[in-house]
């Protein structure tokens, strides 16, 4: 997600391609968080086995690279294109969100809610537009190729891929959600036509990953 904020909260840096310390720190926190929470998913009903501990361990290396292969990447849309239009851009994470990501995870499930690109400055409508539909396009970009690369995989790579395009498709439908704060609402209020284009691909990429794989 990214959102707009006042001129009051403009730091130095205003307009350049550039990492504060804090950003680059909650990027990390917000990664290792995610990470946590979606191994904790995964490790639903296992808890009591003998080898939980190393079964927790490879699960959590494995959402670590789901995180890094698609959060990340629609946050880093977001900040670098409202960079390229001249504003300031940051993510900063959601302690709530994050907390409430690990708590619902415990269900067996999860509600991803680590954060947003935060931008400042004078930004079109069509501009901030695009800003909000580069996170779900990159991530139906990544489900496309992981879709692809599935093809010619087997074993532990064919799996890999499959929830990478899975978890891509789904976070890019998710964002597609046409209700404020999510990207989708913004992006309606740019261009119809290119919402439900997006949101077209992203539920068929979503499907054809449920039904094949």
């Amino acid at each position: 997600m990214s959102g707009i904020f006042g001129a009051t909260d403009v730091t130095p840096g205003f307009g350049k391609s550039r990492f504060s310390r804090r950003e680059v720190r909650e990027i990390f926190i917000s990664m290792l968080v995610l990470s946590v929470a979606f191994t904790i998913a995964m490790m639903s009903g296992s808890w009591g086995e003998s080898d939980a501990i190393i079964s927790f361990a490879i699960l959590f290396a494995l959402c670590l690279v789901l995180v890094t292969v698609s959060f990340i990447p629609h946050e880093l849309a977001h900040k670098f294109l409202a960079q390229k239009y001249g504003a300031w851009s940051e993510y900063r994470m959601s302690v709530s969100g994050l907390l409430f990501s690990v708590a619902i995870s415990f269900l067996g499930f999860l509600i991803a809610a680590p954060g947003a690109v935060y931008i400042n400055g004078r930004v079109s409508e069509s501009e901030n537009g695009k800003i909000s539909a580069a996170g779900p396009m990159v991530n139906i970009c990544i489900a496309a190729v992981a879709i692809v690369f599935c093809h010619f995989a087997d074993g532990f790579p064919l799996m890999l891929f499959s929830m990478i395009a899975w978890l891509n498709a789904i976070l890019a439908v998710f964002n597609m959600i046409p209700f404020p704060p999510l990207d989708g609402s913004k992006i309606v209020g740019w261009s119809i036509p290119v919402w439900v284009a997006m949101m077209v691909a992203a539920v068929a990429e979503a499907a054809l990953v449920f039904l094949i794989f």
